[in-house]
Order: C-alpha cells, then sequence, then structure tokens
C-alpha cells in the first residue's frame, strides 16, 4: 500500500512512524514532510503549490491519504482528494466545520443535546451587551475560525471578557462565541469513525501551559500523557454514552460525510464531562502519545475506515495497558518571542524514547537542524505506568545538549 501524508509536524512524524510499522505498507510519501523523517526508510517527501499539483502527482499512486493538520480540511485538500478517487482519513470541508467554526460546533452541540458550556453566538457589540446583561457570568470569549492561538480569551470578571469579546469581535469579526467559564480537569478523548461504526483511539492529557504548574501563556502543547490519568471506567462509560455516540449520530443526522480522527477536547467537572470544543483529527503533542502506545497494524485499520468499512475488533488490544509520556522541547521565549536561533545537539544519546521532528531542515554548513516553528521536538517514552514512562523520557532529555531551548519538567508529574 502507498499512503500519503498530509503535514509537516510532530505529530505527522508520528503518524509516519507509526504506518512505517505496518506490513502492507509499501511507500508513504510526507507532504511536505520534514528533516525529520529521514531516518523512516519508507518515507519519501514531496512538497506541493496547491491541490491541483498535490492531485497529479498522486492520482493512481496513492491508496490512502491521511491528514494530519485541519488546514488541509479547511483549504479544500480533502475534497479534492476525494473527487480524485483517493480514500481519505479526514473530514470533507462541511463536516470538517466541527472544528474549523466555533459557531458551527456550538450550533451542531445545542443541536444534539451534547453536554457543554452555556454558550451565546454574537454578531455585533449591542448583542454583547445584550448577552452579558442576560448572563454575566460570562468569562470565555472565541472567535469563530483559526487565529493562531490567540482566538480564546478567558477572563476574571464580567468587564474584562466583554472588552475581550469586543476586541475579538474588532480584530477577527463576527461571530464571536461567549461561555461561561468550567472548573475541573481536561481531558481529550479520541475516535476513529467511519461515520457510521467508531472504535476509541484512547484518552490523553495535554498540557497547554507554557511553564511548570500550569503558569506562563496557552501554547499549542507542550506536553502530553496517553492514558489520562483522571480517567475511569465509570467516567469513559458517561462520555461515550453522553458525548461520544450523540455526535457521531449526529452527523450521520445532519448527512455530514466524517471519516477519520476525532478528538473531543472535554473538562471534567463535578458535574461531569463538557465538551470544550472538537478537533477534527488527532491534537499534536497527543499524538505522540498515543501512536507510540499503538500495537496493531494502523495502515489497514485507517483504510477500512477511509473505505466506509471500519469494525471495533481488537482496538482495545492493540492499545494494551501501558502509558505514554511525550515532553515538548520549545524554543526559547515560544510562544510569545520565537527569535531565538535554538540548538539540540546529543540525539544519538537518546535510548529510551522516540524523537518525533516538528518543521525542520539541515543546516547547510552542519549536520544540525534548523528549525521553523516554536515547538522543536517531542521527546516520547513508553512504560508499564505513567511513573515509569516519565522517567524514561526526562532521563534521556537529560541527556542532550540544549541551547535557548526551554521545556516543561513536570509532564505526567
Amino acid at each position: 500500500m502507498n499512503i500519503l501524508v498530509l503535514g509537516s509536524g510532530a505529530r505527522e512524524h508520528s503518524i509516519v512512524h507509526s504506518l512505517s510499522k505496518s506490513p502492507s505498507v509499501h511507500k508513504i510519501i510526507a507532504c511536505p514532510g520534514n528533516m525529520g523523517m529521514a531516518d523512516i526508510a519508507l518515507c519519501k517527501r514531496l512538497p506541493f503549490k496547491d491541490n491541483l499539483d498535490l492531485i497529479r502527482h498522486c492520482r493512481d499512486k496513492i491508496e490512502l491519504a491521511v491528514v494530519g493538520s485541519s488546514k488541509f480540511v479547511e483549504e479544500g485538500t480533502v475534497d479534492a482528494l476525494v473527487l480524485a478517487g483517493i480514500p481519505v482519513i479526514g473530514p470533507a470541508e462541511d463536516a470538517g466545520k466541527i472544528e474549523t467554526s466555533k459557531a458551527f460546533a456550538a450550533k451542531f452541540i445545542a443541536r444534539h443535546k451534547i453536554p457543554a458550556p452555556l454558550t451565546t453566538i454574537v454578531v455585533n457589540e449591542k448583542e454583547i451587551d445584550e448577552a452579558f446583561n442576560h448572563n454575566p457570568g460570562i468569562r470565555v470569549a472565541k472567535c469563530d475560525g483559526f487565529s493562531r492561538g490567540a482566538g480564546v480569551l478567558i477572563s476574571d470578571n464580567a468587564d474584562q471578557a466583554k472588552e475581550a469579546a469586543k476586541r475579538l469581535l474588532r480584530e477577527n469579526g463576527a461571530p464571536v462565541i461567549l461561555q461561561e467559564i468550567l472548573y475541573g480537569v481536561e481531558c481529550s478523548y479520541s475516535i476513529l469513525t467511519d461515520g457510521q461504526q467508531w472504535i476509541s483511539f484512547s484518552s490523553s492529557r495535554d498540557y497547554k501551559r507554557a511553564r511548570d504548574n500550569e503558569t506562563g501563556p496557552t501554547t499549542g502543547g507542550m506536553g502530553s500523557v496517553s492514558p489520562s490519568p483522571d480517567l475511569t471506567p465509570e467516567l469513559e462509560n458517561r462520555i461515550i454514552e453522553e458525548i461520544v455516540q450523540p455526535v457521531v449520530n449526529g452527523m450521520k443526522h445532519d448527512n455530514l460525510l466524517y471519516r477519520g480522527f476525532l478528538s473531543i477536547q472535554l473538562m471534567l467537572t463535578s458535574n461531569g464531562p463538557r465538551v470544550l470544543e472538537f478537533n477534527a483529527r488527532l491534537g499534536d503533542p497527543e499524538t505522540q502519545s498515543i501512536l507510540t502506545r499503538f500495537r496493531g497494524d494502523l495502515a489497514c485499520l485507517l483504510k477500512d475506515c477511509a473505505m466506509g468499512c471500519l469494525t471495533s475488533v481488537g482496538s482495545e488490544v492493540a492499545f494494551g495497558k501501558h502509558s505514554a509520556v511525550s515532553v515538548v522541547l520549545a524554543r526559547e521565549g515560544y510562544p510569545e518571542s520565537e527569535i531565538a536561533d535554538p540548538i539540540i545537539e546529543k540525539l544519538e544519546n537518546i535510548k529510551e524514547s522516540y524523537v518525533y521532528y516538528s518543521s525542520c531542515k539541515k543546516s547547510e554548513d552542519s549536520n544540525r537542524m534548523k528549525f521553523r516553528s516554536g515547538r522543536l521536538i517531542s521527546i516520547t517514552a513508553i512504560g508499564e505506568t505513567t511513573e515509569l514512562a516519565r522517567a524514561k523520557c526526562y532521563q534521556d532529555i537529560s541527556g542532550l545538549v540544549l541551547d535557548k531551548v526551554h521545556y516543561r519538567r513536570d509532564i505526567g508529574a
């Protein structure tokens, strides 16, 4: 089987690594991929300019495409591949709005009675004022689409929240989504669905804050643990009954073609799980910890899903009971200031962990990697317990030579 993987980050590196272990895979083409994938013999990189250019290269050569980043959903790449007759792991553009439009997701949640924060959608400053008069408990304001990590503002009081909402309206346009704030523990629950059936793709905890002890600015993710240590069997059953099954049924009811991963971001509150948002793919760095645990034939499973014939057989066995911890090494100053030129050396000293690269290339004058993004690499280890996986991960990090690099020291603690 020849497989196309779309994306260039550590998530896509992890996907390529997992697919390369499937006996049915002959070749993996990463578009655009990154230089960290060069060690995977089956993987070749292919840059492309637009959807037409991609189809020109891949038509009649690819049996399966796997979408990493949601930008390929928003830009119509998934739809273009489907029209070219290539099975795809990734939702069609209309179904992908469950992530790319928070207003769409909020209406979907309300329509199908899925537990979530109290939500109001507004389109002008008058409606913002009216919303706060009606519900002074609003503390969260969100813009509708992607905004490079600056689209969710959480405030300490109503006045700050109102001003934040009006600022998002001015900077990003309508609509703006207003919500109550929830308290509890965050958890990601991931599934793979062909639009009719679904299987669990385990749970994880993502660490969003830049610094230890949940301090510092919000980032794209500084580390992850899988499975989530906060998820009991009873709570998982409740998530499946109250959230997962209604979501899958809702997409069927709304005639949304969804074949791929769906990551449900949850707050585990004292009143039960509540949906914060959806990701129309596996998250980063959650993918690194989830797929490092996976022991099944990923390629065949994804092909079945893309063809609409997914079954639940063997999914629990494929994950087993091991835990994984992934720690992100980021550029000094990330996410607020990314001007530092980081150095990571002695990666050959890593013995117990996997290394997944973000967007990077080889330096012209040395063997060093030149990084293009704020997050540089993910160091990921697996163990019988979270504690053992964490110990392996940080032991390997301690053997690296780092300059102008920072990472959290409490992932999985």
